[in-house]
């Protein structure tokens, strides 16, 4: 199985989709993207960029628009590593499209993610999956929790338990999207990529992959200042 992982890591193309504007957390991305904004002492970037390469996986696709230029030489400067590329795919360009602009450059197999999350999934035990799973497209998911305490009641409005932010059984998209490039023929039939899952989830064309690991989304200035506290836990 080892040598199947390595076989489909040299076969694979990193898209992290870093274009966004990021006006939920102004004034900070006002002179720099989102992916630069700093978690103590590094970038949100830097956390998804040093996760691939832990798993020695250095084909790397940055897909940029909002502050291409101030990305682009933070990369360069930084890691000097001519497998990691960043490419302008333009100003309020939808994924679907922007993972079209740079599909020429793409090989096998494809892992997408979202250069605003950070999760500290298994690359291996998700490579793992897809290798048993490979003509379905992955989606890495998380479970969903109560930012309450849940009462549970009787009919006469009795509390017959408490939970204190449960797990909902509720599981939601977090990106690492993995699945051939055959899979690029059908996403050019649609204008969005919403509509592009909507399809392959009727279609049964997809599979999820169940993190239990550590989930930061940082969206919001509340978020970054969670994201501050959590990220001690992230190896």
């Amino acid at each position: 199985m080892s040598l199947n992982i390595s076989k489909i890591k040299n076969s694979l193309s990193v898209i992290i989709l870093c274009g966004g504007e990021g006006q939920r957390l102004r004034p900070l991305t006002e002179k720099i993207p989102k992916p630069l904004v700093k978690i103590k002492n590094k970038a949100i970037i830097e956390y998804i960029i040093n996760h691939f390469l832990k798993y020695k996986i250095e084909n790397i696709i940055i897909v940029t628009g909002y502050k291409h230029n101030v990305l682009r030489n933070f990369i360069n400067k930084k890691y000097n590593n001519k497998k990691i590329k960043v490419i302008n795919t333009g100003l309020k360009t939808e994924i679907i499209k922007r993972v079209d602009k740079v599909s020429h450059q793409l090989k096998e197999n494809i892992i997408l993610c979202y250069g605003d999350t950070l999760v500290d999934i298994n690359l291996n035990k998700l490579i793992k999956l897809y290798i048993k799973n490979k003509t379905k497209l992955l989606v890495s998911s998380y479970q969903l929790e109560s930012s309450f305490g849940i009462l549970d009641m009787n009919s006469k409005d009795i509390v017959t338990n408490f939970r204190e932010k449960p797990k909902l059984g509720i599981w939601f998209n977090v990106g690492y999207f993995i699945f051939s490039n055959k899979y690029l023929k059908i996403t050019k039939n649609f204008k969005d990529f919403k509509n592009f899952l909507f399809f392959m989830a009727k279609k049964k064309y997809m599979k999820a992959f169940k993190h239990k690991g550590k989930h930061i989304t940082i969206n919001t200035i509340a978020e970054l200042e969670e994201a501050k506290l959590q990220i001690r836990s992230f190896r």
